[in-house]
């Protein structure tokens, strides 16, 4: 068999030299395109089937662990190697914890880079061994829910997939494994009648996001006899997220379970392997957690600092861990993180910092409550990429029609995977996040300073249906429309850019 292969790199010369430099056809691959960025490599990877990716570490608006991450969201299994002409250890360690098989510094050395399309062979070649699952559920439709990014143009195959209309509960699971036992999981996850499941390759290990339906007893018994447990070591993971009562708060979950491994790693922190949202049994914090996502949604700063002081006044009252504190602060501080999209690097890296090293739960909830009147004090304008701002003001001027991402790329010329993906990474939220959101404030403006009814007031934001809008309102910031307009007619204090 042979396999396809993708040159990304802006240097002609490089590209040109990496199709020579080698035998290609004698390892078994061909060079089926080549490309100077992540824009023209994802619009190559629309059509053809890429199964080796060798791209340039630095690439203009998106780089090219971004463009690896963007096209791993579109359920592409593929193997990829980094290109870099220095040696930088954040790259190296982000091009690893993606699943990179070696990271090849340029001029490129001849053999190894052979020894390295070698181990993609053999890769390959297991993975094509390996999968054997029939009526394989859509996994781009997966990785598209989990991610938030459901819209109009999906939303009836993921209704035909798992019912939305159903009333149940929903759990993500991120279960990091060796390759070697990827099977073995997977024959679990069958046997169990559980197949809302995706895989990702992580370099030596595999990543099952599993989306789990049923409650949380069901939960513990499934996790009871999962057929790791005899394994010895650290070679696997568990992390849970927050259990839902609804399909669109699964992406909720599965951020959880994401932030806990996060975590987990960052810290370099020990213990099980199984990693919950919040680690006792004696005490659950999951309905604060969730809905927490709900009070930033409405804006009010006293209604945020209430929020935060009595999360922290239950955890005394239960005599939370230190530890326990600490990883709820790290949850709290990540979602307040993405939905305001407040600080840089720098900034975000100090923070997490000063969260690991703090035991005093005075002290967390501090850094917590700085953080949200730094964002309200500033009122912060965002300076994004041209093709982001782009698509921001059209959600401006069109959120009240039926946008997609994949309209607005039209519109734009762009690929959809680049533009989402570019998306992403600048304004911490995915395109139908944003547009979610930026409608939802838009009533919440016109319900504080209008007199417009409910029903007047969902016609003016998209909605032909104000039964629907009233639910999506209810949703979104845990209060009905009538709700909001009574508490914060005369009293709103707004936090962050609207």
């Amino acid at each position: 068999m042979t396999y396809n292969v993708l040159l990304v790199d802006d240097e002609y010369m490089i590209v040109n030299g990496l199709k020579k430099i080698i035998p290609w056809e004698e390892e078994g691959f061909s060079i089926k395109g080549t490309s100077r960025n992540a824009k023209e490599a994802l619009t190559i990877m629309e059509t053809e089937a890429i199964d080796l990716v060798i791209t340039d570490i630095t690439m203009p608006e998106m780089t090219g662990l971004e463009f690896i991450e963007a096209a791993q969201k579109e359920a592409r299994q593929f193997e990829f190697m980094i290109l870099s002409g220095y040696q930088e250890f954040d790259f190296l360690k982000g091009g690893l914890q993606l699943g990179a098989i070696n990271y090849l510094m340029k001029p490129v050395d001849k053999l190894e880079l052979l020894k390295s399309v070698k181990k993609a062979k053999n890769r390959l070649d297991s993975r094509n061994q390996q999968e054997t699952r029939d009526g394989l559920y859509s996994e781009i439709l997966l990785s598209q829910w989990v991610n938030g990014e459901i819209d109009i143009d999906n939303y009836q195959e993921l209704d035909q997939l798992v019912n939305t209309s159903e009333k149940a509960d929903w759990t993500v699971l991120l279960i990091e494994i060796a390759r070697e036992q990827k099977l073995k999981v997977v024959k679990w996850l069958e046997e169990q009648q559980q197949s809302l499941f995706f895989s990702r390759n992580l370099g030596d290990k595999s990543l099952l996001v599993h989306i789990f339906k049923g409650g949380k007893y069901q939960l513990n018994q499934l996790l009871a006899i999962n057929p790791l447990q005899g394994d010895e070591g650290d070679n696997w993971l568990i992390s849970v997220g927050e259990t839902v009562s609804d399909w669109e708060d699964v992406p909720d979950s599965f951020e959880k379970a994401s932030q806990t491994l996060q975590r987990y790693k960052f810290y370099e922190a020990s213990g099980g392997n199984l990693l919950y949202s919040v680690f006792s049994d004696d005490f659950d914090l999951s309905t604060d957690i969730i809905n927490f996502n709900k009070t930033l949604m409405v804006g009010d700063f006293t209604t945020i600092e209430t929020t935060i002081a009595d999360i922290y006044t239950k955890t005394q009252k239960i005599g939370a861990r230190p530890e326990d504190v600490r990883h709820i602060t790290f949850m709290l501080f990540m979602d307040i993180y993405r939905r305001f999209n407040h600080l840089d690097e720098g900034e975000y890296q100090q923070v997490l910092d000063d969260i690991n090293h703090s035991s005093n739960v005075d002290k967390l909830r501090e850094i917590l409550s700085t953080t949200i009147k730094q964002i309200t004090r500033e009122k912060l304008a965002y300076d994004y990429s041209e093709n982001v701002q782009n698509v921001i003001d059209k959600i401006r001027c069109e959120y009240a029609s039926e946008l997609t991402l994949k309209c607005v790329a039209q519109s734009l010329h762009l690929n959809v995977m680049y533009l989402g993906q570019l998306f992403k990474k600048e304004t911490k939220k995915s395109f139908s996040q944003y547009l979610n959101q930026y409608r939802m404030k838009k009533a919440q403006n016109l319900l504080l300073y209008s007199d417009d009814n409910v029903s007047e007031i969902a016609d003016k934001i998209g909605f032909n249906n104000s039964t629907y809008f009233s639910q999506m309102f209810k949703k979104m910031n845990d209060l009905t429309p009538k709700e909001f307009r009574e508490k914060y007619k005369h009293r709103y204090h707004s936090v962050g850019e609207e």
